[in-house]
């Protein structure tokens, strides 16, 4: 049954490739920088990444690239939101539909870390890749929220490596809004951690792939400018 679910998910996603293309090159002027280190790491693993925005998990298609070979990813999510217009798609099916389709599974905010992780350590026994946003919500502006422990305990429990991603959006580019994604290297968690040592130390480090922006010039491999997390 679970192999079923991965190779249904493997197909779904890669079917949305055109779909979620138009999409993000019809509103936005896309750079992602660091698709290196997508090459570095080896499955199953853990991404994590900053959250200003409910189609961030679709990105994700898009930054892996048409031909990837780590598809499906899981995504840990809520299903009961801040947002009202959220509550009324999920209240009517929308939202559960788009979660079957992109393999997310429900955790509960107040259940416990330990029962909340049952579902993902499961996952990533079956050699599942997992993509969590550590705010715990979307966070709007150019603002980072502190990490919950999530995404580290997980991955000191379960041996899985972790590949931070910043995704900032800023003005408009012509008719589109500028939309930079970087990719860091992977971060290996010991077993023995400190999840509140390590979830500040993958905050930083999402913080600081957030405020590098490089910018592609004809000729040159590009220049990196410093932007601040505010600006």
């Amino acid at each position: 049954m679970k192999q079923n679910t991965m190779k249904f998910l493997r197909i779904s996603q890669f079917l949305t490739w055109p779909i979620v293309y138009v999409y993000f090159h019809s509103l936005y002027n896309i750079r992602i920088n660091g698709r290196d280190n997508l090459k570095k790491i080896t499955k199953p693993f853990i991404i994590i990444a900053n959250h200003s925005n409910f189609s961030d998990s679709f990105l994700f298609r898009l930054i892996l690239g048409f031909n990837t070979p780590h598809l499906p990813l899981r995504f840990m999510a809520v299903n009961r939101f801040s947002w009202k217009w959220l509550n009324f798609l999920a209240s009517i099916g929308v939202i559960a539909f788009i979660y079957s389709l992109f393999g997310v599974f429900i955790v509960v905010p107040g259940r416990g870390i330990k029962k909340n992780l049952v579902e993902a350590k499961e996952i990533i026994k079956d050699k599942g890749n997992i993509v969590i946003f550590p705010e715990g919500k979307i966070v709007k502006g150019h603002t980072i929220a502190p990490f919950r422990p999530g995404a580290s305990v997980l991955a000191s429990e379960t041996g899985a490596p972790i590949l931070p991603v910043s995704i900032r959006t800023n003005g408009r580019l012509w008719l589109r809004r500028e939309l930079t994604v970087n990719i860091g290297e992977p971060v290996d968690v010991p077993a023995n951690a400190a999840y509140d040592r390590m979830s500040k130390m993958l905050y930083d480090k999402i913080v600081k792939l957030y405020n590098v922006r490089k910018e592609e010039k004809s000729g040159a491999h590009g220049t990196v400018v410093e932007v601040p997390l505010n600006g």
